[in-house]
């Protein structure tokens, strides 16, 4: 985690800013035509989500924006003006209000430390608020200048108006792009949890707090009345218990766009007036202060579920080589060795110790010892295969499952690592080269039928064994 402001990434080629800017413009455009498309007689838009879309994509790309950005979005607001058809000087009036809440919102955001403007952090709601609060503001200044002129309101007015609209909206759109997950580190993870949850093992209360998100909208339709944009509150909160930061955020987002929409074209109706603008700005404040409940909560869950996971992590893994203390690889083996998918096939485990390590110690010093603990468990882990096992079990001595595994194969393994380890030179933080052998003791089985406890032991056997005949070798345990 970085307290950056935003991490600055490889400067970009001419053609990625080109085709970077292109797609700010898209974006811009394609929100725009979205919000003037929405918006009901005699109001700019009943959601504008162009401004909020656009601060989240500057904020996501993790690098300062150019000019050619301002430009792309600067013409897709002025293209979306003529295109609906406004004229010329109304859309540069209304482009002139949009981006200095933008603009505002970045300066606001990018000084912000990484698990803040993400929201991971238990006091980054306040900041959040804080930020919107700002864009939104100055979104609202502008409005002084331009309500006059385009509508012939006060400045009061366009103040108000400016500040409502903006504000649910940043409130609405800016969690979900801020919190939204890296699709390529996403799907490597995806792929790489053997726990995900598969069509076949989701269960009914998976979907329970999104099915109450909807049968709570619906029955306010179905019933109305001032209190019907409240009715989703207790689900929603449910949702951000249940779901994750970003899936909270989205389900925030379509309950701030569908009761607006829903409202403007008499779907939804609330038993009260909302043509007069005093009423829509009401409702949009309103509808801002209630998506920060269930997003607050999400925020303070997932901040809460990153620290347990922390300290699990710390419990179950070895300070030193970060890889698995001894109960954190025998539960890990365990839960392993239980899934149905391996009961039936070969696994193997080893047991390792660093040959001389006393000497090492005595040499070098328990820091130089250290260092070579580090370096053996790196050696270990690219020698392996994705699902292998790797646990320190205490001081020199390392163990390994290998799921799925023959004879040869863990034999091959084993003998990889030995030699891999023979030839790999640890440098010292004095400048000092440090090289070692390893001694590795394997048990295989055709299939689960012993627990890791009756493996480990034979395994170990069979690392005296290797260590009486020499050292820096391999010895199998009978089968």
């Amino acid at each position: 985690m970085t307290d950056t402001p935003v991490a600055r990434d490889a400067q970009p080629s001419s053609g990625d800013k080109f085709r970077d800017a292109l797609l700010v413009g898209a974006a811009v455009y394609l929100c725009s035509i979205f919000g003037i498309l929405t918006s009901p007689p005699g109001v700019l838009a009943a959601y504008w989500p162009t401004n909020a879309m656009l601060l989240g994509i500057l904020l996501r790309r993790g690098r300062p924006p150019n000019w050619r950005d301002w430009m792309a979005a600067v013409t897709g607001y002025l293209l979306s003006d003529l295109v609906m058809p406004h004229s010329l000087l109304k859309g540069v009036l209304l482009t002139s209000t949009n981006l200095p809440g933008v603009i505002t919102g970045y300066l606001i955001f990018s000084r912000m430390p990484e698990a803040y403007r993400s929201l991971r952090h238990p006091r980054a709601m306040p900041r959040f608020v804080l930020g919107v609060l700002g864009a939104a503001t100055a979104s609202g200044a502008a409005g002084i200048f331009v309500n006059p002129v385009l509508f012939g309101g006060s400045h009061a007015y366009g103040f108000a108006f400016w500040f409502c609209s903006e504000l649910v909206s940043y409130i609405g759109i800016l969690p979900v792009l801020l919190t939204m997950p890296d699709l390529r580190r996403w799907m490597k993870d995806h792929r790489r949890r053997a726990d995900w949850p598969t069509w076949r093992h989701l269960r009914l209360d998976h979907f329970a707090p999104l099915l109450a998100f909807a049968v709570s909208l619906g029955l306010g339709v179905q019933w109305g009345g001032p209190g019907a944009i409240l009715y989703a509150v207790p689900a929603m909160l449910w949702c951000a218990l249940t779901y994750s930061l970003f899936a909270t955020s989205g389900i925030t987002l379509f309950f701030c766009m569908w009761t607006l929409l829903a409202i403007a074209s008499g779907v939804l109706h609330i038993g009260a007036s909302v043509e007069s603008p005093l009423a829509v700005m009401s409702l949009r404040v309103g509808l801002s202060l209630t998506a920060l409940a269930p997003l607050t909560v999400a925020s303070v869950m997932m901040a809460r579920n990153e620290l347990l996971e922390r300290l699990q992590h710390a419990a179950s893994h070895d300070f030193l080589t970060h890889v698995l203390n001894r109960s954190g690889f025998l539960a890990q083996a365990d839960a392993l060795l239980a899934t149905p998918q391996l009961l039936r096939r070969p696994v193997a485990v080893l047991m390792m110790d660093i040959d001389h390590f006393k000497k090492v110690n005595d040499t070098y010093g328990h820091d130089g010892g250290d260092q070579v603990l580090v370096g053996f468990a790196a050696v270990v882990q690219a020698c392996l295969r994705s699902g292998d096992v790797l646990g320190r079990l205490g001081g020199e001595e390392f163990a390994v499952l290998l799921p799925g595994c023959g004879a040869a194969d863990a034999q091959a393994i084993a003998q990889r690592i030995c030699d891999a380890f023979a030839d790999h030179t640890i440098s010292l933080a004095d400048g000092r080269q440090v090289r070692n052998t390893v001694s590795i003791g394997a048990c295989c089985a055709p299939r689960i039928e012993n627990d890791i406890a009756a493996m480990l032991s034979a395994a170990d056997a069979a690392l005296y064994r290797a260590k009486e005949a020499g050292r820096n070798r391999v010895a199998l345990a009978p089968a």
